[in-house]
């Protein structure tokens, strides 16, 4: 796990050791334990790398990375928790090992098998490979975007690439401009942008999950697809004691290949189904030893769980029965109480994005870096694949516009579904929800200057209307958004995030269960509870309501945060803004400030547009 990057001059200008080193050395925390580069003065091409090392944490695991006496070079973010597997594969072809490290194994893979390596891989990646012989660049992201790419190309001068878009502020002969159409088509979508892989930024652009870039001396730039979820749909057993069963096996092996580290191992605990389901199946699986004992710390995990005390965010009380359950113990983070709106800035200045919600999360693995951990074990992406959101079952409530398709609805979601009075109510509720949905939106759009109109840019899509809400979630909007964020949170302090419930067999699996398996009689992800049944205390494994980590914004902008708002709106760059009618939001904010009145409500639509003023100030 690590930052990469790399600069290719079109121009036959020459790369320095100063330009790769600078534009490297802006990753440092993501790889606080060493770098290195990589020239190819011939070809005016460089490649860096800041290593957090966690497979061979020798020298020998070093990047950029050379293969076969120098043909190929690679630098490398990632993990492929299979390479053991792998490794075998290739030793019985004849290839040769001289490290421990997954990062060498998909050399040989690359050589052995091309580009169709990359089915090969169960992890999650970003990788760069360069043919000195062929002048090629190969480039690849995992198949959900859990480790990010960002580049900027202009044809015949420059390619370069990074893992963070901060890092292109240090590129020699590049200047980052904030782009003014992508910052209000964020603020009117916080997901849009990153499902189309554009940034806030002119001419910084993001490799989309599951796609590969390829770009030869003398030729185009080439972009495709290489992975698509909905071409690798499985078999699922007839019944559904069975289905649960195959979830529980694909979920435990998930698990299991994800213990594999040269360090030692945390975990985050909300309270949560999803984290509780990972910390359920690890103490499980140390339990009984059922790990991989060879390749993975022989102690068990230790527990995180954020706290926010005296706040509706704070599920301290959720993880702790968890923790009861297993007689386990936890490291507990709490949120620094001064100086609030300071450490906001600062976050937000490194994560270099536009959101919801103020930056939070980092301070988790920040605690989590400070106790000596490098890699924690999370729970995203199971909500976005099991209408693990109240949104979920609101969009499809809005698809529900016949007495058929209600009494569907009705039947799973665990509601009455009689004739007469209750469709009628349905069918009612359903307008109400449009109406709601429409206003909201003409909301938020009437303190921009210029609205914009959004490209669906998105063909991947599920024939059935139901599961196309969760597949587009997890595939186009909100799971590639907050993938995002938690790697930046996470790497921030060097503290690589694997997430159990991303494993392509698992997902491919859920995509194909029909929607009965995943909502009903009143519960979402049905599935997953069910697998769960005496692995976690029954008030945790049956829990409704949904918080997640999030900053108790209610709470702050009626308190703590209130005078810096203010101070905000009234500051001249912000009233003359281009974007957004400073005025208008001025006015709303100093009420809603005076009065102590802001509402949850309040706080989500106004949010974004403070984001994205400390980010252009």
């Amino acid at each position: 796990m690590c930052g990469i990057t790399g600069i290719w001059r079109l121009n036959n200008q020459k790369v320095s050791t100063q330009d790769i080193s600078v534009f490297n050395d802006t990753l440092k925390h993501r790889g606080p334990d060493g770098s290195g580069i990589y020239i190819d003065e011939n070809a005016c091409l460089a490649l860096g790398q800041r290593r957090l090392a966690i497979f061979d944490l020798s020298d020998a695991g070093r990047q950029p990375m050379s293969y076969l006496n120098g043909e190929l070079q690679i630098t490398y973010n990632g993990e492929i928790f299979n390479h053991v597997e792998l490794k075998n594969e290739l030793q019985a072809k004849g290839h040769r090992f001289a490290t421990r490290t997954d990062t060498e194994v998909i050399l040989a893979a690359y050589k052995e098998w091309g580009e169709d390596c990359l089915p090969r891989f169960n992890g999650m990646w970003a990788f760069a490979i360069w043919d000195t012989r062929k002048q090629t660049l190969f480039i690849s992201r995992d198949r959900f975007g859990i480790k990010p790419l960002y580049y900027t190309y202009s044809p015949g001068q420059l390619f370069a690439f990074a893992s963070e878009s901060v890092a292109f502020g240090s590129l020699d002969g590049f200047t980052k401009e904030a782009d003014e159409k992508n910052i209000s088509l964020g603020l009117q979508n916080a997901y849009y942008l990153e499902s189309v892989g554009k940034t806030i930024y002119r001419n910084i652009h993001k490799l989309l999950p599951g796609h590969q870039l390829t770009l030869k001396a003398g030729s185009p730039i080439k972009i495709g697809r290489w992975w698509n979820t909905s071409d690798h749909l499985t078999e699922v057993p007839a019944s559904y004691p069975e289905q649960v069963e195959k979830f529980r096996e694909l979920f435990y092996d998930s698990c299991k290949l994800r213990l594999r580290s040269d360090v030692p191992l945390g975990l985050t605990l909300s309270g949560g189904l999803d984290s509780s389901s990972v910390y359920a199946t690890i103490q499980k699986l140390y339990k009984e030893k059922k790990f991989d004992q060879q390749h993975s710390p022989q102690e068990q995990p230790r527990a995180f769980i954020a706290s926010f005390p005296g706040t509706t965010m704070d599920e301290k009380k959720y993880a702790d029965e968890v923790i009861q359950f297993y007689n386990g113990t936890a490291t507990y983070i709490y949120p620094d109480g001064n100086n609030i709106s300071d450490s906001i800035i600062a976050e937000i200045k490194k994560e270099d994005f536009i959101f919801l919600t103020p930056p939070v999360v980092h301070n988790i693995y920040k605690e989590i870096k400070e106790q000596g951990i490098k890699v924690s074990m999370d729970g995203h992406g199971v909500d976005e694949m099991l209408f693990g959101y109240p949104w979920m079952i609101r969009d499809w409530m809005l698809q529900a516009k016949n007495a058929k398709s209600v009494s569907l609805f009705l039947m799973y979601a665990g509601m009455r579904n009689e004739t007469g009075s209750s469709l009628g109510k349905a069918i009612k509720e359903s307008s109400k929800i449009w109406k709601g949905y429409f206003a909201k939106k003409a909301m938020g759009n009437k303190w921009l200057q210029h609205p914009q109109i959004f490209e669906d840019l998105n063909t991947d899509r599920q024939s059935d209307a139901v599961n196309n809400i969760v597949y587009q979630s997890f595939h186009s909007s909100t799971l590639p958004t907050l993938l995002r964020n938690w790697d930046r949170a996470s790497m921030r302090h060097g503290v690589e995030i694997r997430m159990p419930f991303m494993d392509w067999r698992l997902v491919s699996y859920v995509f194909s269960l029909p929607v009965e398996s995943k909502v009903k009689n009143g519960f979402s992800k049905r599935i997953l509870r069910d697998a769960m049944k005496g692995a976690l205390p029954e008030n945790i494994r049956t829990r409704k309501y949904k918080i997640g980590i999030n900053a108790p914004m209610l709470e702050w902008f009626n308190g703590p945060m209130s005078a810096f708002i203010t101070d905000a709106v009234r500051s001249a760059s912000f009233l003359q803004s281009p974007i957004w009618n400073g005025p208008l939001l001025r006015d709303m904010a100093i009420k809603l400030c005076s009065e102590k009145k802001w509402t949850q409500r309040d706080c989500d639509s106004f949010w974004p547009y403070l984001n994205a003023w400390i980010l252009m100030n």
